[in-house]
C-alpha cells in the first residue's frame, strides 16, 4: 500500500475515532437542530439564551450586540460564550432556520472529531507510528480537563485549537503562511481563553522559526499583521469590546493547584480519591488520568524517556518557555498544594486587575497537559515495538476510561428528553397576559450579579416573549454599568418612579418599600413564588388565584 494512502487512512481512522467518541459520550439527540431540551442545564443555558436573544435582536454595530440580554449591562454574543464562529453565520441564515434552532450539537461533534485528528497529527509529527498516534488521539478525547468542558462550557470545549497550535509548532515542514493566521482568527471567534493560549503558542512558534532561520523577518511581520488585525476585527464584531471593563473578581481563586496531575474531583477516578483542595480548584482540573499516569511510570522505569530526549533539539526551547510561563500564570499568585496554602506573591493592584481579565487562570495549564499526555504516549511507543506498545496503550486507555467512567457519562445524565421547549416554573397565566399587554422589560431589584437571581427561568420567559431583561448571566459584567443600574433602582424605590411596562422582580425588603408608592391599578403580588411589581398591572391578575401584597386597584 502506498505511503500516502496509509497516511490518509490514518487520518480517516482518527476522524472515525472522534465520531465514535461523540456518539458514545454525547449522544445523537444533540444533533437535532430543534432539540433545546438538553441545553437547559447550568452554563449551557447561558450560552443558549445568549444565542436565542442574539438571533431575534436587530443587527447593530458591532454585529455581535445583544441589547435585550442585560439591557444597560451591555451584552454581546461574545460575552455569553455564544460561539461567534457559529452564531454570526447562523443569524444571517436565521430566516431559513427552524424555531427554535441550536448549533451546539454540531459544534461538539466537530470539536471532538478535531480533538482526535489533531492529537493524532501531533503524535505523527513527533515520529510516532500510526497505531500509537491513534492511541494518543484516544487519550486526548477522554482527557478529564477536556470532557469536563464538553459537559459544562460548550464553546470552551474547542481544545482542538490548542492541539492544532501544537501541531503547527511540531511540524517538521514549516507551516504554510496562511496556517497560523487562520488558526488565530478562527480561535478568536471561539473563545477568548483559547485565543490567549493559542496566541502564546503562536508567539513561541514565531520565535522558533526566526531562531532556526525557517522564516525571514518580513514574513514574520506579515504574519503578525494579518493575525492581529484579523483577530481584533473578529473580537470587535463579536462584541468583546463593548464593556467599559473586562476585568472581574476572583483572581487567585480559580487557579491551578500544585497537585494538579493527581488532583481529582467529582468522580474522575475510582482509584485515586479526591484530594482536599480549595473551593474553586476545579477550574484547574487537569488530572492526567490513571492510564497516562501508569504509562508514564512504566516509561520512566524502562528508560523510555531517553527516546523522547533524543528528539528534543534547541527548536523546542521556545515552546518549553511558553509552557512554563502559561503554567505559572495558571498557578497564580495564590499558591496551594492540595488544601495547604504555601504562599501568596504580592502583586501591584494594577497587575492583579489586569490578570483578572482571565480570572480562571487554572485553565492555562492545558497546553502543558496535552504535551504531557501525547508526549507520554509517543515516548512509550518509540521505546517498544508496536506489537507490545499498542496493547499496553490500549489497556491503559481502557483502564482510564473505566476509572473515569462515572464522570465521562455525566453529559448523558443531563440530556433529558428531546424537546423544542424548556420546562419552566413560570406557570401562571399572568406571564402570558403581561407579555400580551405590552410589558417589554424584566428588572430585578436588587440586581444581583453575576449570575443574576432567577436568570434561567426569567431569561427563557423573556426571550420567548421578545422582552428585555437585566437579571442575567454573562461572561463579563461592566461594574460601572452595574453600579449605575443599582443607583437608579434605589432611586425608583425611594421615589416610586418605576418604569411603565416593566415587570419588577423584588425581594421582600424592596417589596415593602415599593408598597409605599403603590398607585391605583398597580400590582404587587407573589406569582409563582416570585414577588412581582407591575405599574398598572392589577388587571392582569383578575380571575387568577393571586393575592396582592398591597392595595393597588
Amino acid at each position: 500500500m502506498p505511503e500516502s494512502l496509509r497516511n490518509v487512512l490514518g487520518v480517516v481512522a482518527a476522524f472515525a475515532l472522534g465520531v465514535i467518541a461523540f456518539f458514545v459520550l454525547i449522544g445523537w439527540q444533540t444533533l437535532i437542530p430543534t432539540n433545546i431540551g438538553w441545553l437547559n442545564f447550568a452554563d449551557r443555558a447561558m450560552h443558549t439564551l445568549g444565542w436565542m436573544f442574539f438571533r431575534q435582536a436587530p443587527w447593530g454595530m458591532p454585529p455581535g450586540m445583544n441589547p435585550k440580554l442585560g439591557l444597560e449591562l451591555a451584552s454581546s454574543i461574545g460575552l455569553v460564550d455564544g460561539l461567534p464562529l457559529f452564531a454570526l453565520p447562523a443569524k444571517l441564515l436565521s430566516p431559513w432556520l427552524p424555531h427554535p434552532f441550536q448549533y451546539w450539537g454540531d459544534w461538539l461533534l466537530i470539536s471532538i472529531v478535531l480533538q482526535a485528528v489533531f492529537a493524532y497529527a501531533v503524535a505523527r509529527e513527533m515520529q510516532a507510528g500510526r497505531l500509537v498516534s491513534l492511541c494518543a488521539a484516544a487519550f486526548a478525547v477522554i482527557t478529564p480537563a477536556y470532557m469536563f468542558r464538553v459537559e459544562m462550557h460548550l464553546a470552551l470545549s474547542g481544545h482542538w485549537t490548542i492541539l492544532a497550535a501544537l501541531y503547527l509548532y511540531v511540524r517538521r515542514d514549516p507551516p504554510r503562511r496562511w496556517m497560523w493566521p487562520l488558526l488565530v482568527i478562527l480561535t478568536s471567534a471561539i473563545h477568548a481563553y483559547l485565543l490567549a493560549m493559542v496566541g502564546g503558542l503562536w508567539v513561541a512558534a514565531l520565535v522558533e522559526r526566526l531562531w532556526e532561520k525557517r522564516m525571514v523577518w518580513s514574513a514574520a511581520l506579515a504574519e503578525i499583521l494579518v493575525s492581529l488585525v484579523g483577530a481584533l476585527l473578529v473580537l470587535w464584531a463579536a462584541g468583546f469590546f463593548i464593556t467599559g471593563s473586562i476585568g472581574t473578581y476572583g483572581y487567585g481563586d480559580y487557579k491551578l493547584n500544585l497537585l494538579w496531575p493527581l488532583l481529582t474531583y467529582r468522580g474522575w477516578s475510582h482509584i485515586i480519591p479526591d484530594w482536599p483542595h480549595t473551593k474553586y480548584d476545579y477550574e484547574g482540573l487537569s488530572f492526567l488520568g490513571i492510564g497516562i499516569i501508569a504509562v508514564l511510570l512504566v516509561s520512566v522505569f524502562t528508560g523510555a524517556v531517553a527516546q523522547l530526549r533524543a528528539t528534543l533539539t534547541p527548536r523546542w526551547l521556545p515552546l518549553a518557555v511558553i509552557l512554563v510561563l502559561l503554567t505559572l500564570f495558571a498557578i497564580s499568585a495564590n499558591v496551594h498544594f492540595a488544601d495547604i496554602h504555601l504562599f501568596t506573591v504580592p502583586l501591584p493592584s494594577r497587575i492583579e486587575n489586569l490578570a483578572a481579565t482571565f480570572r480562571s487562570t487554572g485553565r492555562f495549564v492545558w497546553p502543558l497537559l496535552y504535551v504531557a499526555t501525547i508526549g507520554t504516549v509517543v515516548m512509550f511507543g518509540r521505546r517498544f515495538n508496536v506489537a507490545l506498545a499498542v496493547p499496553v496503550l490500549v489497556a491503559g486507555f481502557a483502564a482510564q476510561a473505566w476509572d473515569s467512567a462515572d464522570a465521562l457519562v455525566n453529559f448523558n445524565r443531563h440530556l433529558g428528553p428531546v424537546s423544542d421547549t424548556w420546562t419552566t416554573s413560570l406557570v401562571s397565566p399572568f406571564w402570558d397576559r403581561a407579555a400580551a399587554a405590552g410589558y417589554d422589560n424584566i428588572r430585578a431589584i436588587p440586581l444581583v450579579s453575576n449570575p443574576g437571581n432567577d436568570w434561567q427561568a426569567l431569561g427563557y420567559y423573556a426571550v420567548t416573549h421578545d422582552m428585555g431583561i437585566d437579571t442575567v448571566y454573562l461572561g463579563r459584567v461592566d461594574q460601572t454599568a452595574l453600579a449605575a443600574i443599582r443607583a437608579r433602582d434605589q432611586q425608583a424605590l425611594d421615589t416610586g418612579d418605576f418604569e411603565p411596562k416593566t415587570l419588577y422582580m423584588l425581594n421582600s425588603a424592596a417589596a415593602a418599600t415599593a408598597a409605599a408608592h403603590m398607585a391605583p391599578g398597580d400590582l404587587l403580588a407573589v406569582i409563582d413564588d416570585r414577588i412581582v411589581f407591575a405599574r398598572g398591572g392589577a388587571s392582569l391578575a383578575q380571575g387568577l388565584d393571586i393575592a396582592p401584597l398591597a392595595p393597588g386597584g
